[in-house]
């Protein structure tokens, strides 16, 4: 039951960094294209939005701080498939933000800078709540010879895997120029991740009850065994 656990939040791993592969693919050449980047006499650099996430992660400490309180077995079992939700959930968040950002883009001229922002920041904030959970549902098992395996598996399906994914799913978006038919394109591309993304959401909250669910009846079946015994 354990590894089957791992392996759905490996797949969901997966399906994150295709989505966060974009910032170095289709993002950055929406940005680059698409973005009022001028900002006080000055052209932000591409290049630069880059940073965003670094200090989405580092402004994110109160909130993870208290998403991973210590808890009983039932409630610790829920939290580890809400985390994962909540992350898609930020990540489906952030493509739609910037779907809607490039729908503006197509009807004002260009899209804003203060909404990709925003966007990358969602994104960002959202990664604190995928691998630091898987890996620490990894070294949970505590099984002798499997802990290394898993987590080399992980990353070979969150990196490499996941990065051949990204480069394909990004090449939707390939325009041979600039022109209304290629903002479009990167507004359907986005707000196509973006309810993708959703809809795992909602099968992640339901595995997260379901897999609560079943704890509470092991361990009420348990303590009715327990009290029999007595």
């Amino acid at each position: 039951r354990a590894l089957w656990q791992i392996v759905l939040l490996m797949l969901a791993g997966t399906l994150f960094w295709v989505l966060a592969q974009q910032g170095g693919s289709s993002i950055s050449l929406f940005i680059d294209h698409f973005v009022n980047r001028r900002l006080l006499n000055w052209d932000v650099p591409t290049a630069l939005f880059q940073s965003v996430n670094a200090v989405a992660v580092m402004a994110a400490g109160v909130v993870l701080a208290w998403l991973m309180r210590p808890e009983g077995s039932v409630r610790s079992v829920l939290r580890v498939w809400l985390k994962f939700a909540f992350g898609l959930l930020l990540m489906g968040g952030g493509f739609m933000l910037l779907a809607l950002n490039a729908r503006h883009g197509a009807a004002d001229g260009q899209a804003s800078m203060g909404m990709m922002v925003a966007g990358l920041a969602m994104m960002g904030f959202a990664e604190l709540f995928i691998d630091p959970v898987a890996m620490a549902q990894i070294t949970r098992l505590n099984m002798p010879g499997v802990t290394g395996v898993l987590t080399g598996i992980y990353m070979l399906a969150t990196g490499a895997v996941a990065n051949w994914l990204a480069g394909v799913v990004a090449q939707q978006t390939t325009e041979s120029q600039i022109s209304d038919t290629a903002i479009a394109a990167y507004q359907h591309f986005f707000s196509q991740m973006g309810e993708w993304t959703l809809g795992c959401v909602v099968v992640m909250v339901v595995i997260a009850f379901a897999a609560a669910c079943s704890v509470g009846k092991r361990h009420a079946a348990a303590g009715e065994v327990t009290g029999g015994g007595a």
